[in-house]
């Protein structure tokens, strides 16, 4: 893949973050209000953990809303 595809690809990937992080943390909010005690239903500690560190990392590779679109 040549450099200019590839950050063609990569800018493409980051604005996909953008609508993942969006979507994901909505749900996972949700799901946090409807949770009645501790615990999420769907969940274990270990996957709830694994989900917010996924946002997290999301959250610092995604694109920045500022950022200018792509030619």
């Amino acid at each position: 893949m040549t450099e200019e595809k590839q950050q063609k690809f990569t800018a493409k990937v980051r604005r996909g973050l953008v609508w993942v992080s969006a979507v994901a943390s909505a749900e996972l909010a949700k799901k946090k209000a409807e949770a009645t005690g501790v615990r999420i239903e769907g969940f274990t500690a270990s996957e709830l953990a694994d989900v917010e560190s996924a946002l997290t990392w999301i959250a610092q590779n995604k694109e920045a809303p500022s950022s200018e679109p792509a030619a």
